[in-house]
């Protein structure tokens, strides 16, 4: 099973430069412990409550450690949330029902 990680950063009350600095120690901290990035979301094969709780001391090591303009990292944060990827469905793709497969072959013997 898949969980996911969403944290999205305050950009109404920060600067873009120090949001990037933030979501870059972030970055490196989330990817050290394990998790991989899909797009802006840290997807790792645990279950949900072990990933919420990494993913929670991830973050609570780096406001212990670091401090950015004098703020707390937890300050940047707008949105951290888990969630099973088991109830995730990509919209990009078609739905199942509608992906059409062939027993026949197109390819010449």
């Amino acid at each position: 099973m898949s969980c996911a990680i969403v944290i999205n950063l305050d950009y109404d009350n920060h600067s873009e430069k120090a949001c990037q600095e933030v979501w870059d120690a972030i970055k490196a901290k989330m990817l050290e412990a394990g998790f991989r990035l899909d797009n802006r979301v840290f997807i790792i094969k645990r279950d949900q409550k072990e990933t919420c709780e990494l993913a929670r001391s991830v973050i609570e090591g780096m406001e212990e450690h670091l401090e950015f303009d004098k703020k707390h990292v937890f300050g940047y944060l707008k949105d951290f949330y888990g969630y099973d990827m088991e109830h995730t469905e990509n919209l990009l793709v078609p739905k199942s029902d509608d992906i059409l497969v062939s027993t026949k072959s197109n390819f010449m013997d």
